[in-house]
């Protein structure tokens, strides 16, 4: 029985320490999340040139700290480039969102798309 106890000491110490350990983060997110919260809470808080340099700020600060850019950052900087006009931009943003995160392919393809039907609409 005490025999047990001595074995049972260590994997109970290794589990408490486990336990402390920090979370690393993966993403950087920078001030993304609340933009994306603003602009549902508070429209009109932060006009899409606003935006876009802060998104373009967070993505240099996420590649000076060696992380990556939070999903969603470059297909919501294509959504506001697009909206600002700029449509190559916009392609730009879109396809590094795709290039990143593959799994957004759907989303993104139907983004280009809807871009392309204005650009069509607009000749």
């Amino acid at each position: 029985m005490n025999m047990n106890k001595w074995c049972a000491l260590p994997l109970l110490i290794i589990f408490l320490m486990a336990g402390c350990a920090t979370n690393k983060e993966i993403y950087y997110w920078g001030e993304y999340e609340q933009l994306i919260h603003d602009a549902y809470i508070k429209p009109g808080s932060a006009d899409p040139a606003t935006q876009i340099e802060k998104l373009n700020a967070d993505i240099q600060k996420s590649e000076a700290m060696g992380k990556r850019v939070a999903p969603g950052i470059y297909a919501h900087l294509g959504f506001l480039y697009a909206v600002e006009g700029k449509d190559s931009q916009s392609k730009a943003a879109f396809k590094q969102e795709q290039t990143l995160y593959p799994e957004s392919n759907a989303f993104i393809e139907g983004m280009l798309n809807r871009a392309r039907q204005n650009e069509e609409n607009q000749l």
